[in-house]
């Protein structure tokens, strides 16, 4: 403008800077006003996405509270999927999808009676039936609400293996969204360091071991092999801490690492 301006007064004289300052003015208004206008927008995407935070923990502490045994199971298993996303270079949104997908994995179970989810002993094949229908009953709760719909790869795919034997659609390797290729590494993971009313958890390195030998068939061979480096360089005392939130067995030390 600055430019113009001096071009216009060496040919018309001082007046023409009259319309120039009035543009320049109207042009600093609206701008002034526009950024205002991002910024409280920011705030209220802000608000919004703290919102769904504390909705969707609070949804999933009320599933994991109907089984003793698992008891925040979800919380360990979004935090294990996070630390899987940023190894591997996600961006911090799709990091944040993933863990928001191991928040909401198991919202499905709300919809297995009782008497299934603490059953004190191991599952008939009936009642095991039953429950892997949880992946579909999430699935088909989140896509009637209308939102949240980026996860829902999460929730109806999280038990589906590379080698196709999974459910509830039996997806081969690649075909399964990686979201779900993610959570279905920290969801074993979780479950097998963690107490059952019918057996004990197992010790890390046991755990690990499994993952190792599921690589390539059960889970995702370059996904393992992350989620392997991300347990081994935490120190001892940091990853007993995230094995025993919220577990209400309080298992020792020496049992998580024997």
């Amino acid at each position: 403008m600055a430019g113009v301006g001096s071009r216009l007064v060496e040919s018309y004289g001082l007046l023409t800077l009259v319309p120039m300052m009035i543009a320049f003015f109207t042009i600093s208004y609206v701008f002034h006003h526009y950024y205002a206008s991002v910024q409280k927008l920011q705030q209220k995407v802000e608000e919004v996405k703290n919102f769904n935070h504390k909705f969707l923990t609070t949804m999933a502490a009320s599933i994991d509270a109907r089984d003793h045994y698992t008891s925040g199971h979800s919380q360990r298993v979004a935090h294990w999927g996070r630390e899987i996303a940023k190894q591997i270079g996600m961006s911090p949104e799709k990091v944040e999808e993933v863990y928001f997908g191991g928040i909401l994995h198991d919202i499905g179970k709300i919809g297995i009676e009782d008497e299934i989810l603490n059953k004190k002993g191991k599952l008939t094949p009936e009642e095991y039936d039953k429950i892997k229908q949880h992946t579909v009953i999430g699935y088909e709760i989140i896509k009637q609400a209308g939102m949240f719909h980026e996860l829902l790869p999460a929730i109806r795919s999280h038990h589906e293996r590379i080698d196709g034997k999974g459910y509830p659609d039996g997806l081969v390797g690649n075909e399964i969204p990686l979201i779900a290729r993610i959570l279905a590494i920290s969801d074993a993971f979780d479950a097998m360091v963690a107490d059952r009313p019918y057996r004990k958890g197992l010790p890390v390195e046991e755990a690990l071991q499994e993952i190792r030998r599921g690589a390539g068939t059960q889970f995702d061979e370059e996904l393992a092999s992350y989620f392997i480096h991300v347990i081994n360089k935490l120190p001892r005392e940091e990853l007993e801490t995230i094995i025993r939130q919220n577990d209400r067995s309080q298992k020792p030390l020496q049992d998580v690492f024997r």
